[in-house]
């Protein structure tokens, strides 16, 4: 990224975006949610901000995370003592080890989509020469927001209700907290296989799902469904307000 302080404001905007989305007045608009404490949504909001859609420092750390991940896995030895790690714990898992594996899969690729999502956002402000000082306003931020494809949105969306969804069994997602662990721990302890980011990298992994769980564990199975219909009326209203700005 050649603009880092650019890169910086279009992630910060969006950021700001999504909590004024989420703001109690605004989804109890839809009535959808009316069944979900005030505390739950203001967790949710803050748990996609904090780990979906960090902060712009947050992000960075992030993008460095998932650069040093590619790179282990290329290597077959840094990767071997991961591997074992697994084996462990498909032992210890049984049957439960793919579902585990999926969940924490959905967890990382909604991060990745929401990375790319940016990524295309701040290429776009790039090419048409749009500033830092530009996004303090409007029009600004409404043609960047507007520059990703219908598609790209809905996938991004997407992502985001099948964390969501993952945290409707409990002792599956404890099941995931517990393959991050161990990897973590072998990253831990091997510092000679893997630097201090990428240790970090792991450990960001494992709080992702930590908190995804401390989550899970204050709602009921019910709420699930409620709150993936919740979020899905709360996106496609948002994305559909901004084209209308868009086109006025």
């Amino acid at each position: 990224m050649s603009n880092p302080k650019l890169k910086h404001a279009v992630i910060d905007a969006y950021r700001e975006e999504l909590r004024d989305r989420y703001r109690l007045d605004n989804v109890r608009r839809f009535g959808v949610l009316d069944q979900i404490p005030d505390k739950i949504i203001d967790d949710l909001r803050e748990f996609l901000l904090e780990y979906v859609y960090p902060g712009s420092e947050e992000r960075d750390k992030l993008d460095d995370a998932f650069d040093r991940m590619r790179e282990i896995t290329r290597s077959p030895r840094r990767m071997a003592p991961l591997m074992k790690s697994a084996f462990k714990t498909v032992w210890k898992l049984g049957m439960g080890f793919p579902s585990a594996m999926a969940t924490a899969s959905h967890a990382l690729e909604a991060c990745l989509e929401a990375r790319k999502f940016e990524t295309r956002m701040i290429d776009f402000a790039e090419r048409e020469g749009i500033a830092v000082e530009d996004l303090a306003e409007r029009g600004a931020v409404v043609r960047v927001f507007t520059s990703i494809s219908d598609s790209e949105v809905a996938q991004v969306r997407e992502e985001v209700l099948k964390v969501i969804g993952a945290m409707s069994d409990v002792n599956l997602l404890a099941a995931a907290v517990t393959i991050m662990e161990n990897v973590r721990e072998i990253a831990d302890s091997r510092p000679d296989l893997y630097g201090d980011r990428e240790r970090a990298g792991f450990s960001m992994g494992h709080e992702i799902l930590r908190r995804g769980l401390e989550l899970s564990r204050q709602l009921k199975p019910s709420d699930i469904p409620v709150i993936i219909e919740g979020i899905a009326v709360v996106e496609i209203d948002w994305y559909d307000r901004i084209k209308m700005e868009a086109a006025r």
